[in-house]
């Protein structure tokens, strides 16, 4: 049985054998190492995608200060996602997965120190340019590595893992209310853990093998042809849709709305889409991904219509609590479809990049949003969110139309 370790890229005469090796392997340690890794570092990802409306229940943060603390996730995400996309293309994976781990490493220590808000702010986007930038460089990572029949399921197993640590840390604020120094603790305790597996089985993979053989090929610019052009404009759409209302509701609406109940509402929603990617892994190769983007854009864009008739004839927390729920399990399914699509679309030599260019735009439009909607009204923001989802929902037209199908076909 071939492991990846053993597997030399110089050994290979064209980059289609090289493709056939990889996608026809079996299941190897090495695998299961880079598994483990990435699920520990997503899982740590989901709770600083979370720490940012959950700190603001924290004594230290004035309310004048909500909208910076806000800022500072979308902020080190945008930053992280450009920064590594394009070094990952440059010097490889697998050496920014270690400057990625050191960066979130310091960020998350310094969230558990801080004694201010300013050392808060500054502590959540350094810890988000690391593990949100890593994401970029895992699905690139992940994707190029991992057999073709496989990958699906992994790559929403791995991404549903922030999902969980969403869940978790909401949970632990949830059940520890007003206890900021219990908080510091077990987000500390949970947070080395998954650090110190992630570090572990890192050190114990291998570089991409797809990118050790392209890497040492004559560079050639990439094609901006009209197929080109819809893959990007649709992978922009899904990303938009996801970054723009999943945030926005989940993380943005509680502080805002209901800032007695920011944790309730960020545990359900993370509780909901983790079930959700939990029954996607036994499904997702068994739904074309065309048809998979277009019901979960379908899905979101006409339950995040629910919200605007409650916004007029109720006040409801749990009622929100159940729109949250509906729309999560579509968002779930639309988070899923734009993380397999976008490793699978883009080209080894510009898939670092690519997905950086993708989700740059997205979060660079986020926090552009932040800025414009403060002063919004409820149902202007569920307009506004409304009107986002509708985006996604025309992007997964025009997919399911033109699109090509990508799943289990081997990457270039």
């Amino acid at each position: 049985m071939i492991d990846l370790n053993s597997v030399d890229p110089a050994l290979f005469n064209n980059y289609g054998d090289l493709r056939k090796t990889l996608d026809g392997m079996t299941w190897t340690r090495t695998h299961s190492l880079m598994l483990v890794t990435m699920i520990m570092s997503f899982f740590v990802w989901g709770m600083l995608l979370v720490v940012a409306p959950l700190v603001t229940e924290w004594p230290v943060v004035p309310g004048n200060y909500i909208t910076y603390i806000l800022l500072a996730s979308p902020v080190g995400l945008l930053s992280g996602n450009v920064l590594m996309g394009f070094l990952a293309d440059r010097f490889g994976r697998k050496k920014i997965f270690m400057t990625t781990m050191a960066m979130g490493a310091i960020g998350i220590s310094g969230i558990i120190l801080s004694s201010n808000v300013i050392e808060i702010i500054i502590s959540i986007v350094l810890a988000e340019m690391g593990f949100g930038g890593e994401e970029t460089v895992s699905l690139a990572f992940m994707a190029e590595l991992f057999p073709a029949r496989y990958r699906g399921k992994v790559l929403i197993l791995v991404s549903n893992s922030a999902n969980i640590g969403v869940a978790f840390l909401s949970g632990i604020f949830l059940l520890t209310p007003a206890n900021i120094y219990l908080q510091k603790l077990l987000f500390g305790i949970m947070a080395v853990a998954g650090l110190l597996i992630a570090i572990y089985a890192r050190v114990r993979i291998p570089e991409s093998i797809r990118w050790r053989y392209v890497s040492k090929s004559v560079a050639e610019k990439p094609e901006f042809n009209s197929r080109g052009v819809l893959k990007f404009l649709v992978l922009l759409s899904f990303a938009i849709t996801i970054v723009l209302t999943f945030a926005l509701v989940t993380f943005v609406m509680g502080p805002y709305k209901f800032p007695m109940y920011v944790s309730l509402i960020a545990f359900s929603s993370g509780l909901g889409t983790s079930a959700t990617g939990i029954l996607a892994i036994f499904f997702i190769d068994r739904v074309p991904r065309k048809l998979l983007a277009l019901f979960a854009y379908t899905g979101g864009f006409l339950s995040m219509t629910l919200f605007i008739p409650y916004l007029f004839f109720s006040s409801s927390l749990m009622l929100f609590v159940v729109l949250v729920l509906i729309n999560s399990f579509f968002s779930e399914l639309g988070w899923a479809s734009r993380e397999l699509l976008q490793p699978e679309l883009f080209d080894t030599r510009w898939r670092g990049r690519g997905i950086a260019s993708v989700r740059g735009v997205a979060y660079g439009i986020y926090i552009a949003s932040l800025f414009l909607l403060v002063n919004f009204s409820t149902l202007n923001y569920m307009i506004f969110a409304t009107i986002m989802w509708s985006i996604g929902f025309i992007g997964s037209v025009a997919w399911f139309i033109k699109g090509n199908e990508t799943g289990r076909v081997s990457l270039t």
